[in-house]
């Protein structure tokens, strides 16, 4: 196996400075001009934002062919998927936050499910139904309260607008393929249109899969399943300036794997599982008359199932959980002199249950979690070229279980956040920003309550639980500039260097034993509050095009470190990816080279998570012989190299990633 070692390993600060010298010559896809709103809440310019913001667009997902959300996202700095090749099984990161330490968003509804306990992915949607990606990495819970710690990753999906971008019209897309490494297939259909006020679009997705070929020899099995994805929205275009939206996501996934999606083939209980999701989200934008989002509502209904049918054989019983997750939001925006000032608020309310062989689950207690939270944000003009931003969030929050006699839950909290920009040139910015995240503890690590010795482990309730929260202090500069070495050259490069000091970690610890009668003696574990964290890392970005030829590149470093004993906690390794992008005739036929090497995780104090380094390449040949013609050939894992992604949970289960594949999709527009 290629060892990478990190040039930040030794010499942290010299490479730093290293790199951001260099970054002009390399690149990713990011325009720094690119509109983006997650950030603030509000639009403004990628190069002027104070924060650490990446996009991607639905270009990024055609060209990778990407079946999975991970498959994209994961090249972004300070951004993994840890968890396997089985798509289920990969949780979402961001500065090795994961779970509810991070804000998933789909058109503003809250992804909150928490039953998969760590192991089963949160995120229930098809990247075909994507419209764009935000990802903000560092604090956020000064405008989205609960789970901010981490940053914000939120998806919007298609509609008409994106795709008839003005004027009255209909139109259509088919798109088929296959992938070799996992015998999957896919077709995918769009239908769009528009007619004076009213647009709408219909958009559908079949995928099959089976077992999983790994690199360097191997199959990772069972996994024999088929998903299908539905989206319809409607959009009323009221006036020039008021718009609203209606739409539904349906998603279903059944398939045959180990209970435990992310494990290898030495988990052999297996079972049928069945994932299925509802959401239903109403948007209303209204413009302000300089054509900038006013005032925005939105109301969402999201339901989420799980199911697993029983395994006899394996001694497994038949399970089912539920979320179902009620919320909204309202918010204003005003221009008053040289301040935008942005308020509003959100409420959700999550309620669980869940089943085993027909009895309440100790582990996934039956409850309800209950939300709302006030923000206020001024975006303060100080002359031509500084840009100060304050925003605070009071939030409340509430939670009930609804058998047993432990207390509810019941706290408060404020999350304020200072960010200053300067535009030191016209090419270059500098921020700084300072921010207070918190995360609510959850239904499960308050109230799982299971006791017997027929079971591997016992937990105990701790409904006393307080919130973690992070204070964090970041440091950025990104540059853009046309015309560097030559006339027709862009380049552009964005740093960011971050400390994070978290308190009140919620941990799983060991409070006492119980003997089992096969396995002996076994832990009885609890959530407690049982430490302080302190985390440093560095993110680096940057671009170059000229003619024929895009480059791009991003590097990421994350160190994690318990601030009273001193051990090395989770964080995932240094990364860099490197693209190459040639156009061979105009922009009908491009060939997209990328490579993605890993350094060793060889510090983390819990040996299990260690991981060796890897270096993984990927080609991508697309080809649009016509308007309505296009034909994707790809290979990822191009020299087949055999290697297990670092993971936040199930530290055992040292499962391959998959090997050399090829990939092929035709599509037709109309």
């Amino acid at each position: 196996m290629i060892l990478y070692r990190s040039p930040l390993r030794r010499r942290p600060l010299t490479a730093a400075i290293a790199l951001a010298l260099l970054a002009p010559l390399a690149a990713t896809a990011e325009d720094l001009g690119t509109i983006v709103i997650t950030a603030t809440r509000t639009e403004n310019k990628l190069g002027d934002l104070p924060a650490a913001v990446s996009e991607v667009t639905r270009d990024d997902i055609d060209e990778r062919q990407a079946s999975t959300v991970s498959e994209v996202l994961e090249e972004l700095p300070g951004v993994d998927f840890g968890g396997g090749p089985r798509a289920v099984g990969q949780i979402p990161t961001i500065r090795g936050h994961y779970g509810n330490h991070i804000i998933l968003l789909v058109d503003d509804a809250r992804r909150n499910d928490q039953s998969g306990s760590g192991i089963l992915s949160p995120l229930a949607i098809d990247p075909d139904l994507i419209s764009r990606v935000e990802v903000v990495r560092g604090s956020a819970s000064s405008l989205y309260g609960s789970g901010g710690l981490g940053g914000v990753m939120a998806f919007r999906t298609l509609s008409a607008t994106d795709l008839l971008p003005s004027g009255d019209g209909f139109g259509g897309e088919v798109r088929g393929g296959g992938e070799s490494a996992d015998e999957s297939s896919h077709l995918h259909f769009r239908l769009f249109g528009r007619s004076g006020a009213v647009d709408g679009l219909l958009a559908a997705t079949r995928r099959e899969w089976g077992e999983i070929d790994q690199g360097g020899g191997g199959t990772l099995e069972p996994n024999d399943g088929d998903s299908d994805s539905v989206l319809a929205k409607i959009g009323i275009q009221a006036s020039d300036r008021l718009r609203f939206e209606l739409s539904h996501q349906y998603f279903q996934e059944t398939a045959l794997r180990p209970n435990n999606p992310q494990g290898n083939n030495d988990f052999p209980m297996e079972q049928e599982h069945t994932t299925r999701q509802n959401e239903d989200v109403a948007h209303m934008t209204l413009l302000g008359a300089n054509g900038e989002r006013a005032v925005t509502a939105h109301l969402y209904h999201t339901v989420t199932e799980r199911q697993a049918d029983p395994n006899p054989s394996a001694s497994l019983p038949a399970t089912s959980s539920e979320t179902d997750t009620v919320g909204g939001g309202l918010q204003q925006t005003l221009r008053l002199g040289s301040h935008r000032l942005s308020y509003g608020g959100d409420l959700y309310r999550d309620e669980q249950q869940a089943r085993s062989a027909g009895a309440p689950n100790g582990v996934l207690p039956d409850g309800r979690q209950t939300v709302y939270g006030l923000f206020l944000q001024d975006e303060i003009a100080l002359g031509d070229h500084w840009r100060l931003i304050p925003s605070a969030r009071w939030d409340r929050y509430t939670a009930h279980k609804e058998s047993g006699t432990e207390a509810d839950s019941d706290d408060a909290h404020l999350s304020p956040k200072l960010a200053l920009h300067w535009q030191a040139t016209p090419h270059l910015g500098l921020y700084a920003s300072y921010g207070e995240a918190f995360r609510a503890p959850s239904l499960n690590e308050m109230y799982q309550n299971l006791s017997g010795n027929q079971y591997y482990a016992n937990f105990a309730a701790n409904p006393d639980l307080d919130p973690e929260t992070a204070r964090t202090l970041e440091l950025g500069a990104h540059y853009q500039r046309e015309g560097l070495f030559a006339s027709d050259d862009r380049a552009g490069f964005a740093i960011t260097l971050y400390d994070e000091r978290v308190e009140d970690l919620i941990e799983g610890k060991v409070i006492g034993s119980y003997t089992h009668p096969v396995l002996g003696t076994r832990p009885i574990l609890q959530y407690q509050n049982v430490s302080n964290a302190k985390r440093r890392g560095i993110e680096l970005e940057g671009s170059y095009s000229r003619g024929q030829w895009d480059l791009s590149a991003t590097y990421s470093r994350l160190r994690v470190e318990d601030d009273d004993s001193g051990e090395d906690l989770f964080s995932p390794p240094d990364q860099l990816n490197l693209k190459g992008r040639y156009w061979f005739d105009g922009d009908r036929l491009s060939l997209l080279w990328s490579g993605t090497a890993t350094a060793a995780q060889d510090y983390d104090d819990t040996i299990e998570r260690q991981r060796e380094s890897w270096v993984r390449h990927d080609l991508f040949l697309s080809w649009s012989p016509s308007e309505s013609l296009r034909a994707d050939l790809g290979v990822e894992n191009l020299t087949d190299e055999r290697y297990a992604s670092y993971q936040s949970s199930n530290a055992y289960a040292l499962t391959y990633e998959k090997g050399r594949s090829v990939k092929a999709t035709l599509s037709w527009r109309f």
